[in-house]
This record gives structure tokens, C-alpha cells and sequence, in this order.
């Protein structure tokens, strides 16, 4: 079953090996601060959205079946 997983923290260590194994198989949202994390969760086949832990765009959340 193909989920959306939205993921913040995708372009470090932990977060990126996560979203990386994870987009293989669904559809990856991430969190992103800058343009550079951006283009890392592109490379990563994540969807970036522009936010930071106090401010996450709610429509971002809509529809994801699981946060990480």
C-alpha cells in the first residue's frame, strides 16, 4: 500500500537514509529550511515544502498517512 510520508528533518543523516528507503515505495513529503535542503530531499525523491518545526505549512499535512 502506497502511503504519503511526510518527514522532517530529510536532508541529515538519519532523516535522509529514512527518506531515501521510504521513496522507494511511497510518497515523500519533507520538510525543508533552504534551498540547499531542498535540492538534498529532490535528490532523495522526497517533495520539499518550505517550512521550519514552528511553522509547517498545514496543508503539507493533509492527507499524510504517517509524520516522521
Amino acid at each position: 500500500m502506497r502511503m504519503k510520508i511526510f518527514i522532517t528533518g530529510a536532508s541529515g543523516f538519519v532523516g535522509g537514509a529514512i527518506t531515501r528507503q521510504l521513496a522507494t515505495t511511497h510518497d515523500i513529503i519533507a520538510l525543508s529550511r533552504s534551498e540547499h535542503s531542498d535540492a538534498k530531499t529532490k535528490a532523495l525523491g522526497a517533495k520539499p515544502v518550505r517550512g521550519d518545526l514552528q511553522n509547517i505549512p498545514t496543508d503539507a499535512l493533509q492527507g499524510a498517512d504517517v509524520v516522521i
